[in-house]
C-alpha cells in the first residue's frame, strides 16, 4: 500500500512539474529583462502589479487615503476627475487585460527616430489584448494597417505620419513597438528562439542589480553612452555649448540603475551609478549635527568639493565690473573651506516661518579670516555685532524685512543664516541635537553608513507646521478663485493630526564605493520622487514660448 502511494506521489509530482514547464513555455519568460537586447539603452519595469497593489494598501499614503476625513475631502475632486468617460474606458481595458508585468525599453535613439518597445504580461484573453491595441490606434492619426507573420505570430503594423506602430503577442506577453525588427526580436525571445544575449545577461546590468532592493515593485536601468552623442548633437542644434568636464563625467558613467519597493508603511528606493574610480579620502564625520536642535525639521550633511569653483565663477562673470574681486574671494573661500557642510532648517511650534543656517567646515582659519575681510571690503556697510565672543556680520544692502543674511566665523565652521538669531544660536551650539531625539531613531543606520551625503526630513513636524500656516490661505484662496469651490470643499478639510500621524521621516543616504555611488532613500515618499515632482512642476510652470 505504501509503495503504491509512493509511486502515485512521484507520478503526481512529475505531472505537476510537466504542467509548470508547459505553462511557463506557453506564457513566456517572467523576467522582462530577458525579452530585450543586451545593449538596450533604457529599460524600466513594473515587476509585479498585483503584488504592488497589495503592498500599497499598507503604505502610509494609503493609510492617509483611508482616513474617513480624507475620503470625505477627496470625494468632490475625485468625482470631477472620474467624470470623463475616458477614465471608465481605461479601467475596463485594464480589468479585461489583467496585466501582471509591464516594461518599456529604448534600444536605439537618433535625432530622427526612437526605437522603443513596450511589453506587458497579461492574464486576460487575446480578445482583450486586441481591443486594447485597437483603442490605442484610434488615439493616433489615421493610418493604413497591414499584417505579416513571424514565428507563427501575427504582427500588425500601421503608419501614422512619420512613425510606425507594430503590435503582436506571444503566450501571455503583448508587445507594442516603433520598430519591426525590435518586435520580431521580442517575439523570438518570448518563444525562447533568440540567440543573441538579452539584457538579463549584460555584465553591467548584473553589476548594478547587486546593489538594488530585493523583490522591488519598480526598477530601471540606463546605459547612457549611446545616448550622449545624440543629446550633444541636439544641444548644439539648439545653440547650447557643452562643458567638456561635464561631458567627460557623463562618458565615465557606465550605467545607472534604480529600484523602488513598497515596504510596509514606507516607500524605499535605491539608485546606483556604476562609475568605477578610486574611493575619495574625504568622508563625512557627522560633526555638523551639533547645529541641529529639537525643532530641526530638515538636516542635510554633505561633502562639497570646491576645487575648480573659482575658474567656473571667473568664466561666468567674464566682462562684469567686480569680476576680479569676486573671483579672488572665491579662491580664498575655496582654499579655506570644505569639504563637510550642513544645511539645517528649524521650525518651532507657533513660529510663522522656518529659520535655517548653512555651515561650512573651515580647514584654514587664517585664509577664512582673509576671505571674510575681502567680503567686508566688497560690502563696506557690513554691520558687525559681537555676542558672547561671537562676531555676527550682517549686510544691510542685501537685507529686507523678511531676511537679514548673517555670517559668523567660529574655530571650525563658517555659518551663514537668514537672520542673526539663528546664526548666533548655531554658533553657540546650544541645546540638544537631533541625534538623541526619538524621531531620529529610524535614521541612525543610514546616518552611520553615509559617507558623502545624508539627509533627514521630519515629515510629520514639517506637515504640522506647514498645514497650520497654509490652512487659512487655502480657505481664503477658495473664496476668491473662480471655480475653486466646485473642486474643493473647504468645510471638509482634514484635521492636522489625521494626516500627520501617518507620516514617517524621509531619509536619504549616499555612499561612495569603488564600483560607483549608491543612494538609498525611504519615507512616505522618497527623495527621488520629490525630485521628479519638483522637476515636473518646474516644467509645467515654465513660461511657454510663443
Amino acid at each position: 500500500m505504501i509503495k503504491k502511494l509512493s509511486i502515485a506521489a512521484v507520478v503526481v509530482m512529475v505531472l505537476a512539474l510537466a504542467a509548470v514547464l508547459l505553462f511557463r513555455r506557453a506564457s513566456g519568460p517572467s523576467d522582462a529583462a530577458m525579452l530585450v537586447p543586451g545593449d538596450t539603452i533604457f529599460f524600466a519595469s513594473f515587476v509585479d502589479l498585483p503584488r504592488s497593489f497589495l503592498r500599497w494598501q499598507g503604505t502610509s499614503l494609503a493609510r492617509v487615503g483611508k482616513e474617513p476625513e480624507v475620503k470625505a475631502f477627496l470625494e468632490k475632486p475625485l468625482s470631477n476627475l472620474m467624470s470623463s468617460g475616458g477614465a471608465d474606458e481605461a479601467g475596463k481595458i485594464l480589468i479585461g487585460l489583467k496585466p501582471g508585468r509591464i516594461f518599456v525599453a529604448v534600444t536605439g535613439v537618433t535625432t530622427e527616430r526612437l526605437d522603443a518597445l513596450v511589453g506587458f504580461q497579461y492574464w486576460g484573453g487575446r480578445k482583450d489584448f486586441d481591443e486594447a491595441v485597437a483603442r490605442m490606434r484610434r488615439e493616433l492619426p489615421p493610418g493604413q494597417t497591414t499584417s505579416e507573420t513571424h514565428g507563427g505570430e501575427e504582427i500588425l503594423s500601421s503608419q501614422h505620419g512619420k512613425f510606425a506602430v507594430f503590435t503582436a503577442t506571444h503566450g501571455r506577453w503583448g508587445f507594442v513597438s516603433t520598430s519591426g525588427d525590435l518586435i520580431k526580436s521580442a517575439l523570438d525571445r518570448a518563444a525562447g528562439n533568440q540567440a543573441t544575449p538579452a539584457l538579463a545577461a549584460n555584465p553591467r546590468f548584473l553589476e548594478v542589480s547587486k546593489r538594488m532592493l530585493g523583490t522591488p515593485d519598480f526598477a530601471f536601468f540606463l546605459q547612457p553612452q549611446k545616448a550622449i552623442d545624440v543629446l550633444l548633437e541636439t544641444g548644439r542644434s539648439l545653440g547650447a555649448e557643452s562643458v567638456p568636464e561635464q561631458v567627460e563625467a557623463l562618458r565615465s558613467t557606465e550605467a545607472v540603475g534604480g529600484s523602488l519597493k513598497l515596504d510596509g508603511e514606507l516607500q524605499r528606493d535605491a539608485v546606483f551609478v556604476l562609475r568605477k574610480s578610486p574611493k575619495p579620502t574625504d568622508a563625512l564625520t557627522h560633526k555638523t549635527a551639533r547645529f541641529t536642535a529639537a525643532d530641526t525639521i530638515v538636516f542635510v550633511d554633505f561633502l562639497a568639493r570646491f576645487g575648480g569653483s573659482s575658474a567656473l565663477l571667473e568664466k561666468a562673470l567674464a566682462g562684469t565690473a567686480p569680476q576680479s574681486s569676486v573671483v579672488e574671494l572665491a579662491e580664498l573661500a575655496t582654499a579655506a573651506c570644505g569639504p563637510e557642510c550642513a544645511i539645517v532648517v528649524n521650525w518651532g511650534t507657533g513660529q510663522m516661518a522656518p529659520t535655517g543656517v548653512l555651515a561650512v567646515e573651515v580647514r584654514d582659519q587664517a585664509k577664512a579670516a582673509d576671505a571674510l575681510k575681502k567680503l567686508i571690503s566688497l560690502f563696506p556697510e557690513t554691520h558687525i555685532v559681537e555676542e558672547e565672543g561671537i562676531k555676527l556680520y550682517s549686510i544691510p544692502s542685501v537685507s529686507n524685512p523678511l531676511v537679514s543674511p548673517t555670517l559668523a566665523l567660529t574655530d571650525q565652521f563658517l555659518i551663514l543664516g537668514i537672520d542673526p538669531a539663528s546664526v548666533s544660536k548655531a554658533a553657540r551650539s546650544e541645546g540638544a541635537s537631533l541625534e538623541g531625539l526619538p524621531a531620529f531613531a529610524a535614521a541612525v543606520p543610514a546616518y552611520r553608513s553615509a559617507n558623502e551625503l545624508f539627509a533627514f526630513i521630519d515629515t510629520r513636524s514639517l506637515f504640522e507646521r506647514a498645514y497650520a500656516a497654509l490652512r487659512p490661505v487655502i480657505l481664503f484662496g477658495v473664496q476668491v478663485m473662480p471655480g475653486a469651490a466646485d473642486i474643493i470643499d473647504t468645510g471638509k478639510l482634514p484635521q492636522t493630526e489625521t494626516i500627520a500621524r501617518h507620516l514617517p521621516p524621509v531619509i536619504l543616504s549616499q555612499q561612495r564605493l569603488e564600483e560607483g555611488v549608491l543612494l538609498e532613500s525611504s519615507g512616505p515618499v522618497t527623495v527621488s520622487q520629490l525630485a521628479i515632482a519638483a522637476a515636473a512642476g518646474g516644467v509645467l510652470s515654465a513660461p511657454k514660448s510663443r
